[in-house]
């Protein structure tokens, strides 16, 4: 296997046809492609989340942007042996850190809203940063709909809404994972500095939680529910009802 810098282009189509979330952030930096046999079978896009500067400064207030870069795709093919993902992440910090030797930070973070706790960072080492909560909806055919979305479709996301449209709301954990590219002293130097406690102490599955919020009321789960790709929700029937 071989990992090479590829086009936005091709990254991005890669990302469309296979991963579970087809729409590719707006700020891709650098995109790398993993290749078997010369056929391209996994894709990675670095750049930056929708808030970059709000993300690294809650994390590491000294650190500037151009000083780090997030994982915001990676998609390989099923196909593909076990732990192919964690060597295509090693192959492409060694790609980072030769042709972009001012990156000290790379940040990524794990879906625990897909049923992900982050195992393929913790097979590479990273370092564990705490969770969040986030949310998204879900419609009756189990396809995801992002919160942006309905705001941008509809000026609100307000629970009557939401429950017109059949929508179910679910919320999890995302969890933050960090690799430094930088000298141990300044590592040191930035946990020290950063609020949260970074711990090679990882969540497992049996740390994922989620509330699931429908009309006839909400429930607790430890089992992610069953979901499809993402989708625009552009052509939806109870959508086109609203407008």
């Amino acid at each position: 296997m071989k990992c090479e810098i590829i086009s936005q282009d091709l990254g991005k189509e890669f990302i469309k046809e296979h991963h579970y979330a087809p729409i590719a952030p707006p700020i891709t930096k650098i995109s790398f492609g993993l290749f078997w046999n010369e056929k391209l079978v996994g894709v990675a896009l670095w750049g930056y989340g929708t808030r970059p500067k709000h993300t690294l400064n809650k994390m590491f207030p000294s650190l500037k942007i151009t000083e780090y870069l997030e994982l915001n795709r990676l998609c390989v093919l099923d196909s593909m042996p076990r732990n192919t993902e964690s060597h295509f992440i090693r192959l492409q910090i060694q790609n980072i850190r030769s042709s972009l030797p001012t990156i000290k930070l790379l940040f990524s973070w794990a879906d625990g809203l897909r049923g992900k706790p982050g195992y393929v960072y913790q097979s590479a080492n990273w370092l564990y940063g705490g969770a969040i909560w986030s949310e998204f909806y879900i419609t009756s055919d189990n396809e995801v709909v992002h919160p942006r979305l309905l705001i941008t479709r509809l000026g609100t996301r307000s629970k009557q809404k939401t429950f017109e449209l059949g929508l179910k709301k679910v919320r999890g954990y995302q969890f933050r994972y960090c690799r430094f590219l930088c000298s141990h002293a300044e590592k040191k130097r930035l946990l020290a500095e950063s609020p949260m406690c970074w711990t090679q102490q990882y969540p497992k599955h049996r740390d994922l939680k989620f509330l699931i919020q429908a009309e006839e009321g909400s429930r607790e789960s430890r089992q992610p529910p069953k979901l499809k790709r993402s989708v625009r929700f552009r052509h939806s029937a109870l959508l086109r009802k609203t407008l």
